[in-house]
C-alpha cells in the first residue's frame, strides 16, 4: 500500500502527479505575474486618479486572472477539488470582469468593491488550497492567502473602501506578480525534479 502524506491526505506518487500537473502550465501563472506587474504600476502611477481608469484596469485584470485559471484548470492530472477550485475562481474573475464593463461611473466605486473582495475571497481560499497540496513556495502561498481573505472581508463589509484600497491594490499587484512569476519558475522546477524521480 502506498505511503500517505499526513498533511494532504494523499499518496506521495498522487502528489508527485499532482506537481507535474500544476508545472505543465507554469507558463500562465507567469504570463499572470506580468500583467499583475503591469496593471499594479498603472494603478499605482494612474493619470488623474479616475476612478472609472482603476476599474477598467481591474477589470480587465479580473477578465485575464478568470481565463489563466480556467486554462490551468483544464490540465492534466489536476485533482478534483483543486480543479473545482480553479473552476470557480476563474468563472468568477472572467464574469465580474466583464460585468465591470457594463456599469456607470456612479455605481461603479461600490461596485468595484463588492466584486473585488468576492475575487479576492475565493482567490485567497485556492492560494491556501495551493499552499496545502504543495510544497514548492508554500509559505508565500500562505501568505497570498491570508491577504486576499482579508482583503476580501474589508471590501464586503466597506465596499467605500476601495477609493483608499485601490492605492494599496497597486502596490499589491505588483508585488504579487513578483510572488507569481517566481512561484512559476519554482513550479516549473517542481515539475521537472518530480518528473525524474
Amino acid at each position: 500500500m502506498a505511503s500517505v502524506d499526513p498533511m494532504t491526505g494523499l499518496t506521495y506518487d498522487d502528489e508527485r502527479d499532482m506537481v507535474v500537473a500544476i508545472g505543465r502550465n507554469w507558463w500562465a501563472l507567469l504570463a499572470l505575474g506580468l500583467v499583475s506587474i503591469i496593471i499594479g504600476i498603472i494603478i499605482v502611477f494612474r493619470p488623474g486618479g479616475s476612478t472609472w481608469v482603476i476599474a477598467v484596469l481591474l477589470a480587465i485584470y479580473l477578465v485575464v486572472s478568470g481565463i489563466v485559471s480556467l486554462v490551468r484548470a483544464f490540465g492534466h492530472g489536476i485533482p478534483g477539488g483543486y480543479r473545482a477550485l480553479l473552476i470557480i475562481a476563474g468563472i468568477i474573475g472572467l464574469l465580474l470582469g466583464l460585468l465591470m464593463f457594463r456599469f456607470g461611473a456612479e455605481e461603479k466605486i461600490e461596485i468595484l468593491g463588492i466584486f473585488v473582495g468576492v475575487w479576492f475571497l475565493f482567490s485567497g481560499m485556492l492560494q491556501l488550497f495551493n499552499a496545502s497540496a504543495s510544497s514548492e513556495g508554500k509559505g508565500w502561498s500562505i501568505f497570498a492567502g491570508i491577504v486576499y481573505l482579508l482583503a476580501g472581508i474589508v471590501l464586503l463589509i466597506n465596499p467605500w473602501a476601495v477609493e483608499i484600497f485601490v492605492w494599496i491594490v497597486g502596490i499589491y499587484l505588483v508585488v504579487l506578480g513578483i510572488f507569481e512569476i517566481i512561484t512559476s519558475f519554482r513550479l516549473k522546477s517542481a515539475a521537472e525534479k518530480a518528473l525524474k524521480a
